[in-house]
């Protein structure tokens, strides 16, 4: 049996991967400016806005990065989708504050599918050898959410009528559910070769 940590594809500590951390170290500062925005610091919004830019910017980052590098590696497969839903938890935190319940029943959703997830990609890694990476159902509810997101939280700025809101808040509950049963299925067609 291969020993870990031998090939390339095994490294950890490459250019690529630190951009994908960055992102969830980015999120510390976010959180800090979230409850200042919570507490009626409404000229924070820029700030938030601004460091939201950066794990954009970061999540496209590292996988340019890992490709023109050849630094594509098993926990970078791992820890860019794990950073962005961490990204994404603190963001869905704060709407729970502000919306209550909508934001509560979508962070649970997300919360259980994704710690599923999380514990699949582990499991796979370690002992199947195997890691897959994000279904194109996936990215984009990555990218619709994170818009819904965004807009839910700078409405006042953008003057987004509520109607558009929860139109997208829908679309991304929608795409939730289809990127869901497309991990699911994946996975499922899996483990039912592997048993054969």
């Amino acid at each position: 049996m291969k020993k870990r940590l031998q090939t390339r594809q095994d490294r950890i500590l490459t250019l690529a991967n630190a951009i994908s951390i960055s992102r969830i170290v980015l999120t510390i500062p976010l959180i800090l400016t979230l409850e200042k925005i919570s507490q009626g610091y409404t000229d924070k919004l820029w700030q938030a806005f601004t460091i939201i830019i950066l794990i954009i910017l970061s999540d496209y980052l590292d996988g340019y990065v890992a490709r023109k590098a050849k630094e594509i590696t098993y926990f970078g497969k791992l820890i860019d989708p794990v950073a962005d839903k961490i990204c994404m938890m603190v963001v869905a935190i704060y709407l729970i504050i502000i919306y209550k319940l909508p934001f509560l029943v979508f962070f649970i959703m997300l919360a259980l599918r994704d710690t599923f997830l999380v514990i699949i990609g582990i499991y796979l890694i370690f002992f199947q050898e195997e890691v897959f990476e994000s279904n194109l159902s996936g990215k984009w509810f990555i990218f619709i959410c994170s818009i819904m997101m965004c807009l839910f939280m700078f409405k006042d700025v953008l003057f987004i009528k509520e109607s558009i809101l929860w139109g997208m808040y829908i679309v991304s509950v929608i795409l939730f559910f289809i990127s869901s049963f497309n991990y699911f299925k994946r996975y499922m067609n899996y483990f039912n070769v592997l048993s054969k």
